[in-house]
């Protein structure tokens, strides 16, 4: 665990696996938040490595995506926190079953290095409002409904420090390059209304789930330009029945930063799993959008 902003602990939660790919953060006042708890397996990294003294008063999955969401229950429990999630979430957090063997059958082995999640109780649960926030003394988390990535997306910001937690609503960035995530069903349309409204807050510090703290707001302008570029570049391959591969391929000859990343995460293999599920999900989206 590393404090690396002022009351703002970044925890690698799959630093066994593999270090450095997704990061969850704790969020300390005179009551904490943990958001973006991670994987079921990555939970008992988190467990392990804060301080119990810590007033954790609510989990704050971004969505429900296992890497992002899958230790949420098992947190909960332990800390006895309530979990904040999108009202489309509630019911697979409440009961993951049908969440869990649609992740096996999308990431086949690499769900079962993230794990299962476990159920919890409704009473445990918080559906979010839309602009809601949360008094954590001394500092205010205020939430966003955030479609595009996933319908059941949150976007978390803190009021007075000015740091957007965004997870996979901006991408993930790795060694300076952003990168859009776009996985099925992605809705290409609600993702660039949430990156244009992300662009409208004072962000001062974007911290990524997947990895780590940026400074300034220049990667929700990015991430905004990346993701109208490449589905021009997605439409052109769906015109020519053109494969996954195909589109991952031409992203790699015409956005330099897309081979940057390539080479970036030569060794961690699911982060590279991203790029194809991502570029899957865009391909699909430019398909619907040219029927």
């Amino acid at each position: 665990m590393e404090e690396v902003l002022p009351n703002v602990y970044l925890i690698d939660t799959l630093k066994y696996v593999e270090p450095g790919v997704i990061s969850a953060y704790a969020v300390v006042h005179e009551r904490a938040a943990i958001i973006d708890p991670g994987t079921a397996k990555g939970a008992e990294i988190i467990l392990d490595e804060i301080d119990r003294s810590w007033n954790v008063e609510y989990i704050c999955p971004t969505h429900i995506h296992i890497d992002h969401g899958g230790g949420a229950a098992r947190l909960a429990k332990a800390l006895d926190a309530k979990i904040i999630v999108h009202p489309r979430g509630v019911k697979h957090v409440v009961n993951p079953e049908k969440l869990w063997e649609a992740s096996k059958a999308v990431l086949g082995e690499v769900a079962e290095i993230y794990g299962k999640p476990e159920s919890i109780d409704e009473s445990k649960v918080i559906a979010v409002e839309d602009e809601q926030e949360f008094d954590l003394g001394g500092e205010r988390l205020k939430v966003f409904h955030a479609p595009g990535h996933a319908p059941h997306m949150l976007v978390y910001y803190l009021t007075n420090s000015k740091v957007l937690f965004p997870a996979d609503a901006v991408g993930m960035c790795f060694g300076g390059v952003v990168f859009p995530l776009t996985p099925p069903p992605f809705d290409a349309d609600a993702a660039l209304k949430t990156l244009k409204r992300l662009k409208g807050l004072k962000v001062d510090y974007v911290a990524f789930t997947h990895y780590g703290v940026v400074e300034g707001d220049w990667p929700i302008a990015k991430s905004y330009e990346k993701v109208k570029s490449w589905l021009e570049i997605a439409k052109e391959v769906a015109n020519a029945n053109g494969t996954v591969e195909e589109f991952v391929g031409r992203l790699r000859k015409e956005d330099e930063d897309v081979e940057k990343l390539f080479n970036v995460l030569g060794s961690k293999p699911v982060a590279l799993s991203f790029i194809y599920t991502s570029a899957t999900g865009m391909l699909d989206a430019a398909r619907r959008m040219i029927e």
